[in-house]
């Protein structure tokens, strides 16, 4: 598949195309394996998954973002003891009444089914 671009003039969108030490464009079909390739020694070594300045980093936004839940935690306007049992004796009811009005059709359509699959 071809580029918008062959690397002389730049790149039009996304990275440039990378070159390999003869000239030829690495991903033309044309094998990077060989003598023109530098060896794991000649090139500089790759810097470990795990870095000091990572986890500093993770730590310290780790930090701030604990910091950013507890001040909002003291700006929530919490209901008092009065306002909370209120408010779970009508969760209660609504509950009660939900769960008995769902058990009369269930055991309406369950005798009527049952009435229908006998015969």
């Amino acid at each position: 598949m071809a580029r918008a671009s062959d690397g002389v003039s730049g790149s039009a969108l996304g990275k440039p195309v990378r070159v390999s030490p003869a000239g030829a464009p690495a991903s033309g079909g044309v094998s990077t394996k060989g003598p023109d390739r530098p060896k794991t020694a000649d090139r500089g070594s790759r810097p470990g998954r795990f870095q000091v300045r990572r986890v500093a980093r993770l730590w310290a936004v780790a930090v701030q973002f604990l910091t950013d839940v507890r001040a909002e935690m003291n700006r929530v306007a919490w209901p008092d003891r009065q306002t909370v049992i209120a408010s779970t004796i009508v969760v209660l009811f609504v509950l009660m009444v939900t769960a008995a009005y769902l058990a009369g059709w269930d055991f309406f359509f369950a005798q009527l089914f049952s009435y229908l699959f006998k015969r």
